[in-house]
Parts: C-alpha cells; structure tokens; sequence
C-alpha cells in the first residue's frame, strides 16, 4: 500500500489478505453490473480492486484486440486496461499459491493459470503498448 503509483488489487482472497493486513474494508460495487465480468470492488487506498482469473482473462482479450470501450457502461477489465494504458511502467506482484478453484475441471478451458494469463498482459503490454513491465512473483 506505500507504492506512489496506481494500485490494482485483482482476486476476491488477494484482497480479503490486503484488507485483513492494513484493516481497510473491502465494499463490493454493485453498480453498472456487466453479465460477464464480475463487479469492481472498492478499498481505501487502492484504486480499483477486481475479481481474479476472469476479470484479467478479459484484459488480455481487450489489450489483444485492441476493443475501444463504451464510456458509459465500464466494468472492470476495461477500468484495468485504462489504468494499464495510461501507465508508462506497470509492475505486477503475483502471488505463487494455486487456487484450489482454478483446478476444477469444470471451469472454462480460457480460464488460463494466473501466471500464464499475467504472462500475456505483459507481452501485450510490452509489444503492442510499449509498456515497461515489471513482474515480481512472491
């Protein structure tokens, strides 16, 4: 939370953990609810806090295809990419635990391992945006 940059907490346990350690309340965003991306949350001192593998699925698609956003019905993949693309240098802290729901066979084959998916955003970003991107796993 002391990083003067932007802040992007994605995964509903990534932000519970953040939440518990600096005793910020977690306010899910019931608003502009869009069917396939799950709603934003909100937490002091971060600037958005997202759902996990879904939502970053859907910003590798959007920086991959370059979509232009409709303004007035925004969720939460497109807040991301805005923030990505109007950053010059995004640095990435990615957890290393597996996620025992990410290991459901049941689960949709593009619901790709976070590293992979956090992998492509960054070749995305580097390739076709022109990013610095920074990737520390911990």
């Amino acid at each position: 939370m002391n990083f003067e940059g932007k802040k992007i907490i994605s995964g509903g346990t990534t932000a519970n953990i953040v939440s518990r350690e600096t005793g910020k309340k977690v306010h899910v965003n019931l608003k502009n609810l869009d069917p396939k991306i799950p709603p934003e949350s909100e937490m002091e001192g971060a600037d958005l806090v997202t759902e996990g593998i879904i939502t970053m699925a859907a910003v590798a698609e959007i920086l991959e295809k370059n979509t232009k956003q409709d303004l007035s019905c925004r969720n939460a993949a497109e807040k991301m990419v805005e923030l990505f693309l109007n950053s010059d240098r995004i640095v990435f802290l990615v957890g290393t635990k597996i996620n025992d729901a990410h290991q459901d066979p049941n689960m949709p084959v593009e619901l790709e391992i976070r590293r992979n998916i956090i992998k492509k955003i960054s070749v995305l970003l580097q390739e076709k945006y022109l990013k610095e991107v920074v990737i520390h796993y911990i």
